[in-house]
């Protein structure tokens, strides 16, 4: 199915997190298959946003659609030249999360800050590329959850907390590193949204460093 999107570069950013959620949902329906978003990399192109959605079979998409309708579902054609995927996601595992059922153990923002400040824990944000690139939690590396399995040997040994923007994929990106054999590994309660509360600071590519005030960030002020 590919499901074309005509909105405001402004609120793209907004767009993006809602179609995130929404896919996630998808994600663990009977024969979902994956979906990609991509944007437009040609001017002129008929549509800023296409999401490209893989299923089984037409019934399955039917059926899905009774839990979570996708938003917008017109049917159109796309130049592939014209436009770079941004982000991807993968079916949902029916497999228990962690090795025998264990899933990451939650960690605050403040503390998993702490820790990174003191060098006793690496901090992993697992967004796509271009939501790393709007903005992320200061002294994080980056390792998209699409591509985890082939980042996770590159990633520095000892403690891991895995983040992302509410906390639901890095549970899952923590899961697969505890299936991977590391340990211990967490996951930062409530994302990046509430590292952002809790006033931490943030990285933007726009600025060398994130402004921090006294433990209070300025990037602490929501975009989307």
């Amino acid at each position: 199915m590919i499901i074309p999107i005509e909105i405001d570069e402004e609120k793209e950013s907004a767009y993006l997190d809602a179609w995130q959620d929404a896919a996630e949902v998808m994600a663990a329906q009977p024969g979902f298959i994956r979906t990609y978003m991509f944007r437009a990399i040609v001017p002129g192109s008929a549509f800023s946003l296409v999401n490209v959605a893989e299923w089984e079979s037409t019934s399955h998409w039917e059926e899905a659609m009774n839990v979570c309708p996708m938003m917008g579902q017109r049917l159109a054609v796309a130049h592939a030249s014209n436009y770079e995927a941004i982000r991807t996601v993968l079916p949902t595992t029916e497999q228990p999360l962690g090795g025998g059922g264990r899933t990451p153990a939650d960690l605050s923002p403040a503390e998993a800050h702490r820790r990174v400040v003191d060098g006793n824990l690496t901090l992993v944000d697992v967004r796509e590329d271009d939501e790393w690139a709007l903005r992320h939690p200061a002294g994080a590396v980056h390792a998209a959850l699409s591509t985890l399995p082939a980042s996770l040997p590159d990633l520095p040994e000892g403690p891991l907390a895995f983040v992302c923007r509410t906390g639901t994929r890095s549970v899952r990106g923590g899961a697969q590193a505890i299936r991977a054999g590391r340990s211990p590994v967490h996951s930062v309660a409530g994302g990046l949204e509430a590292w952002e509360a809790a006033g931490l600071p943030v990285t933007r590519p726009d600025r060398e460093d994130a402004a921090d005030n006294g433990g209070r960030t300025e990037t602490a002020v929501r975009e989307d």
